[in-house]
């Protein structure tokens, strides 16, 4: 008996000692880390948006301090043709089954009969699981991933007009930010039009939609980061509080207002002079922020030229 109580004595201390240490132990810090990509307006070159996902997909840029793999992504706009650039996605991220394509609604979605709209909405949308859209033949959604809620709406058909939100989408906009649960640290948004546009399609029509948009966003800015667009085919940035103040309109103007609102402009992935990729890193309720380029074409080399961050602790 004395015999048979040391085996198992010493069975158990063999497994301790070669199993437990194998386990590792995710802290809440590691499940709350993790990256999405903004990208915008791949169409017509293929070459520059699969460029893209490689890089996205590889990270072969990825300075110090590190960012996490991309989880998701997210297209704000201009995708056409949709269908072929949908396939292109699958194909690279084949062995990736858990990352997700987010496609919102731009102006060239309506080309072709809306062929792109209609497939984003048939197709893609249907199958993203987790995705709540506004109703099932809708192309405004939101989704909740870990700590943070995305919400993409469509500014060309019920919800806006020429890229422009209506009051209807404010009033949407605002009922999906207040229902946001609390345990969601941050809110971001997408839409194809910016409010405040640079260096093309720098109309300012629409003038108090847009003040209403924003002015509605800042209330919440106490969860609502920032909102990425496309549309220019150019990278740029501001943080905006008073979207009625000069510098806001001033077209040679980028203003950094405290308290306020980021407006992200994704640039372009195809249509654009250069390539570009947004990346945002949550860790907790902590954002970093970095802006990768690279020329058109294959095989292209992308580089850090923008990063900046948010910290809770700074409000």
């Amino acid at each position: 008996m004395i015999y048979k109580k040391r085996f198992f004595f010493m069975i158990v201390f063999f497994y301790v000692q070669i199993f437990i240490p194998q386990i590792k132990i995710v802290s809440a810090e590691d499940v709350s880390r993790f990256s999405f990509a903004v990208v915008a307006d791949p169409r017509d070159r293929g070459d520059t948006w699969k460029n893209a996902l490689i890089e996205i997909r590889d990270m072969k840029t990825n300075p110090d301090p590190k960012f996490n793999p991309v989880e998701f992504i997210i297209v704000a706009g201009d995708i056409d043709p949709l269908e072929t650039r949908y396939n292109e996605f699958k194909d690279i991220f084949n062995n990736f089954k858990k990352i997700q394509l987010f496609p919102v609604i731009g102006n060239h979605e309506f080309e072709d009969n809306k062929k792109h709209y209609i497939y984003a909405r048939d197709i893609i949308i249907p199958n993203i699981h987790g995705l709540v859209p506004r109703h099932d033949k809708s192309c405004d959604y939101y989704f909740d991933y870990k700590n943070v809620r995305i919400i993409a709406i469509d500014g060309y058909s019920e919800l806006g007009k020429d890229g422009v939100i209506n009051s209807r989408g404010v009033e949407w906009l605002e009922q999906i930010i207040k229902s946001t649960p609390s345990s969601v640290n941050h809110i971001f948004i997408s839409y194809h039009s910016p409010v405040f546009p640079r260096f093309n399609h720098t109309d300012f029509e629409s003038i108090k939609e847009r003040e209403a948009l924003w002015n509605m966003l800042v209330r919440y800015n106490d969860r609502v980061r920032a909102v990425f667009n496309g549309h220019t085919h150019f990278y740029y940035r501001m943080r905006i509080l008073n979207p009625s103040g000069s510098s806001v309109n001033d077209q040679t103007s980028f203003p950094d207002e405290a308290n306020g609102i980021f407006q992200v402009d994704a640039g372009a992935v195809g249509r654009g002079i250069l390539s570009t990729i947004v990346k945002v890193q949550v860790d907790g309720s902590d954002l970093f922020f970095r802006v990768f380029q690279a020329e058109n074409g294959t095989g292209k080399i992308f580089r850090l030229i923008d990063e900046w961050n948010f910290k809770s602790s700074d409000k």
